[in-house]
């Protein structure tokens, strides 16, 4: 008699456990301006570098899964689906997730990728988008990176895809302060400067070494370093976070396009980086420390 009343006090207190847990668990809601980093082909008058394209509106479900709307800056239509309920898969950095949509009008693919940053995310975003029945042949495709920082906020918000108002004007007033001073922090943490890089590149017989100028604002930056041989400039981006990173960089002059992860040093700021060009040839970096 004993051994069942132990037996059933054993299975309630798991049924106990397991739905606090459940109750604990929450779906989390958060809005995430797009700044456009680079248009790597076709036109869209929209797509203008250093701008904002838009805001995403995320949801990251309980089940490591994700929903993602977008709607555009000048836009007073509801946000776009852009992803519904989709498995999150985990890489070294955080999440990625993939979607692609095909039909008569349209040949549409995004990537993007959730870096953590404390209680918030980070992210970077590549849209491929083509059209057979464009009327306009310049506007017929495009393809472009972007990437931004994400804001928590309420179901609500996610839900109507706008900010929800706020009667109070206190609260609103405390709002307008906030945002005060969190633009005059933003402008005063961008980082400019220049270091020795060296570079191997499977193709180049001899080791690249030069001078990398960089910008970086946030854990995200712009690079940009000369290749031997009169091969031209290339440009690109990163993104940060804590001590790893990613990274993608195009050499117009050789049509070539490339990236891959990094490694930073928190101690001193030497980086290491590793990846691969269009033509899966290898690539590998190091960045000197500071100064």
């Amino acid at each position: 008699m004993l051994a069942k009343f132990k037996i059933i006090i054993f299975y309630s207190l798991l049924i106990i456990f397991f739905f606090s847990t459940k109750l604990l668990a929450n779906n989390e809601y958060f809005k995430c301006p797009e700044k456009v980093l680079k248009v790597i082909n076709g036109q869209n008058y929209l797509l203008k570098v250093g701008s904002i394209l838009g805001v995403n509106y995320v949801k990251f479900h309980i089940n490591k899964s994700i929903s993602i709307k977008f709607k555009y800056s000048d836009s007073n239509d509801k946000p776009i689906q852009i992803i519904s309920g989709q498995k999150l898969i985990k890489n070294s950095l955080g999440y990625e997730v993939y979607n692609k949509v095909t039909n008569k009008d349209q040949y549409v693919e995004n990537t993007y990728n959730f870096i953590k940053i404390n209680d918030s995310y980070a992210f970077t975003r590549n849209e491929n988008w083509w059209s057979p029945n464009s009327e306009n042949q310049s506007n017929k495709n495009y393809e472009y990176e972007s990437s931004g920082r994400c804001l928590k906020i309420k179901k609500d918000e996610f839900n109507l895809g706008k900010v929800v108002k706020i009667s109070d004007k206190k609260k609103i007033k405390k709002k307008e302060k906030l945002a005060s001073k969190s633009k005059v922090a933003s402008t005063s943490n961008i980082i400019r400067g220049k270091r020795s890089f060296a570079m191997s590149w499977e193709g180049y017989d001899d080791l690249i070494l030069g001078k990398i100028t960089f910008t970086e604002q946030d854990l995200f930056g712009k690079i940009k370093f000369s290749l031997p041989n009169d091969d031209g400039n290339c440009i690109g981006t990163y993104a940060l976070s804590q001590t790893k990173g990613t990274w993608s960089f195009i050499c117009l002059k050789k049509n070539i396009n490339a990236s891959g992860t990094l490694a930073l040093n928190s101690l001193d700021g030497e980086v290491n980086g590793k990846g691969k060009d269009n033509f899966k040839k290898k690539i590998k970096f190091k960045i000197s420390a500071k100064d």
